[in-house]
């Protein structure tokens, strides 16, 4: 048998409580055995078959809870109690309850644990103190475990004799079912190490990731906006003199890819630290709409908006972010797709409605195809758990509309340990 089929032993529980099953029927048959001449040498009586049936119900009732045993570690504290007022009732051996107080050290809180316990050295005592009033081996357990001469009748056990068997029994189990929480706290803890250590790595893999494709990008892009800002520089110096609507548009281009350069900047390290609070504002959000609005006029867009914002200081940022972002891709789609074409825009932010975003334009002649961009777009919404509805009308309008749920900004004291 190899080592990891001895694990698996030693961790199942059925032949564990099928061990203690067999225990506890033995041991309640014997105690019902030797219960019964008890009783009749108590009561000056030979055995009568009245008798004998009411211990046959009582051996009968400890047959069922053993049974009951098996559901321990679902009803713990439960099982405990009832086989220690059915131990208290009849005259049944204690170690059905004495098997269920060890899950109660192992599973239950404090408080739970005294209590039964306290109740299960009382049936333990009960049970003992029972079979010890017997005079011989014929009638009590102990006189078997403990006897020498079966014909001999000793008499019964000295009064100190039950205390201390149920002192030590009871701290036996005790102490075991202690220990086994102890086992299994340490082991609990193990695993959430090794869960942590796991988490750790793959925080680690995915940060060298992120690190490698902000390098990229700020390699590449960087290095063509760079570029772009140097030659749209260098036109609109040549060209000041000759052309001021050519170096106008040179030095919007200048300024464009300056501006793109710095966003670029705030992305890369938001992706490099996407946990991090302070990158926060890094994202525009809506406050930043009017400026991009007037930043798309200014590149000669043909751009009608309505912006409407109210209580986005209370808004979560995560929303405004999502919302830039969601009116940025319209407007970039619209310049792609139709060049010249207006575009008419709405944006309206209300705690009651959620934030809205509106955009129609004419087609023109191209062929509607979802591609990366609206995909995307419609992924990042339904993200933060809002509608997208995309459609183009009879006069070949397209017309999107995006809502996304209103969602607060936490406080300093909702933030979550």
């Amino acid at each position: 048998m190899d080592r990891e089929t001895l694990l698996r032993w030693g961790r199942a529980t059925w032949w564990r409580s099928l061990l203690w099953s067999v225990a506890c029927f033995l041991s309640t048959t014997l105690a019902v055995a030797v219960g019964e001449p008890r009783a009749d040498r108590g009561a000056g009586r030979v055995v009568d078959e009245m008798a004998s049936g009411l211990w046959l119900l009582f051996w009968f009732i400890g047959v069922l809870l053993i049974v009951l045993m098996w559901w321990r570690r679902r009803w713990t504290w439960q099982v405990a109690l009832i086989a220690s007022l059915v131990t208290i009732a009849i005259p049944i051996d204690p170690l059905v309850a004495l098997v269920v107080l060890l899950q109660v050290w192992i599973r239950c809180r404090w408080a739970v644990v005294a209590g039964c316990t306290a109740l299960v050295t009382i049936a333990t005592f009960v049970a003992t103190w029972r079979d010890t009033r017997g005079h011989s081996q014929a009638e009590s357990l102990w006189w078997m475990l403990l006897g020498s001469d079966p014909s001999a009748t000793p008499g019964p056990f000295p009064w100190w004799v039950p205390v201390l068997i149920t002192a030590v029994v009871v701290s036996l189990f005790a102490g075991i079912g202690g220990l086994r929480r102890e086992l299994e706290r340490s082991r609990a803890t193990g695993e959430g190490h090794r869960v942590v250590a796991a988490r750790l790595s793959d925080e680690v893999v995915r940060q060298a990731e992120r690190e490698r494709i902000a390098r990229e990008v700020h390699d590449v892009i960087g290095h063509r906006l760079s570029l772009l800002s140097i030659h749209a520089g260098a036109l609109e110096a040549n060209t000041r003199e000759q052309d001021e609507r050519l170096a106008g548009s040179a030095s919007l281009v200048r300024e464009s890819a300056a501006q793109t350069a710095s966003d670029l900047r705030s992305l890369l390290e938001v992706l490099r630290r996407p946990d991090d609070p302070d990158l926060a504002h890094a994202v525009p959000g809506l406050d930043a709409l009017p400026g991009l609005v007037d930043e798309t006029v200014a590149h000669g867009m043909p751009l009608v908006a309505t912006v409407v914002l109210d209580g986005t200081t209370t808004l979560d940022p995560a929303v405004g972010q999502t919302a830039y972002r969601v009116v940025q891709e319209l407007l970039t789609n619209a310049r792609r797709h139709a060049p010249g074409a207006g575009v008419r825009l709405a944006v309206a932010s209300r705690p009651d409605l959620g934030v809205t975003v509106e955009a129609a334009n004419r087609t023109g002649s191209w062929h509607i195809v979802e591609g990366n961009g609206l995909t995307g777009l419609r992924e990042r919404v339904a993200h933060a758990d809002g509608e997208t509805h995309v459609h183009v009308d009879d006069e070949g309008v397209l017309r999107v509309a995006v809502r996304l749920p209103w969602r607060a900004a936490l406080t300093t004291t909702e933030v979550p340990l």
